[in-house]
């Protein structure tokens, strides 16, 4: 029980080494033990081991064949390894295993929205809200499928929800572009959204982009790491198709497609929006 409970506390607070020592000592002492491997898959995650992390998922199913969340868990490895078919068939099993399992409704609807098959993805992320309605985070996800079927509209009430509950700044980003493609007068709509924001910080930075505030060199700049300039593209690809720039759109979408996780939102909406533009 000492080891688990130093583990737990050890993840926690992000020390995902220090967790998966301790649990390999649960392991040691009590071998079938199936909650333990499937933690320690968890915090090989943590540490960005993915492929090591199936093995304890798959050890933590054949101890387990009805542990939901082993099946849900190695699903998200699948995912970001980037193994979409996989990901898919996991968390389909976790949800026919745990029917109100509402996180694997979730990952199932990211990992349709990966394929990309934006319908089955509506579909799963509507699931996860009926099973968890106060996530914000199913309901922005939901409105970020909904704008890459191109449902505008029905997108714009998703998204501004997600922002009003949590200030969470892509999710005012994914509704500005909902509200431009909708013939809004999105700008106006943004001006209001935009007391909010405190800083021009990323993301902050692209609502400043929009407002015309920063400009796109500006905006690069407060991208600080990798992962952030790959957003930038997509964002700066916005605003050239928002002007009407299809060329330059264009080159700056691929640049996401080509540079961002292909399960970030930037990169699911970039692949979205090339297909509209033929």
């Amino acid at each position: 029980m000492f080891h688990y409970l130093s583990a737990d506390a050890a993840a926690r607070r992000s020390q995902f080494d220090r967790a998966i020592d301790r649990l390999s000592d649960v392991i040691a002492l009590d071998p079938g033990n199936p909650a333990a491997y499937h933690d320690r898959g968890v915090a090989q995650q943590g540490l960005g081991n993915y492929r090591g992390s199936l093995d304890d998922f798959d050890k933590a199913i054949a101890l387990s064949p009805r542990m939901a969340r082993a099946y849900s868990s190695r699903g998200i490895s699948w995912k970001l390894l980037g193994d979409f078919d996989r990901a898919i068939a996991d968390q389909t099993q976790a949800v026919a295993l745990s029917p109100w399992f509402a996180e694997a409704y979730s990952e199932l609807g990211v990992a349709y929205l990966c394929k990309p098959d934006f319908y089955n993805a509506v579909h799963c992320l509507t699931e996860a809200i009926h099973h968890a309605p106060k996530n914000a985070g199913n309901v922005k996800q939901r409105g970020i499928a909904l704008y890459c079927r191109g449902d505008f509209k029905a997108a714009i009430p998703d998204l501004q929800r997600a922002f009003d509950t949590t200030n969470d700044i892509y999710a005012l980003l994914f509704l500005h572009l909902a509200r431009a493609n909708s013939r809004e007068n999105a700008s106006a709509a943004l001006e209001i959204d935009a007391v909010k924001v405190r800083s021009w910080a990323w993301p902050s930075a692209v609502v400043g982009l929009f407002l015309g505030r920063l400009s796109a060199e500006e905006t690069i700049a407060a991208a600080g790491t990798p992962d952030e300039r790959a957003e930038a593209q997509f964002y700066l690809g916005q605003q050239h198709l928002l002007r009407g720039d299809h060329a330059e759109a264009r080159k700056a979408l691929e640049a996401a497609t080509q540079t961002c996780p292909p399960w970030f939102n930037e990169h699911l909406a970039a692949v979205a929006d090339l297909q509209r533009l033929g």
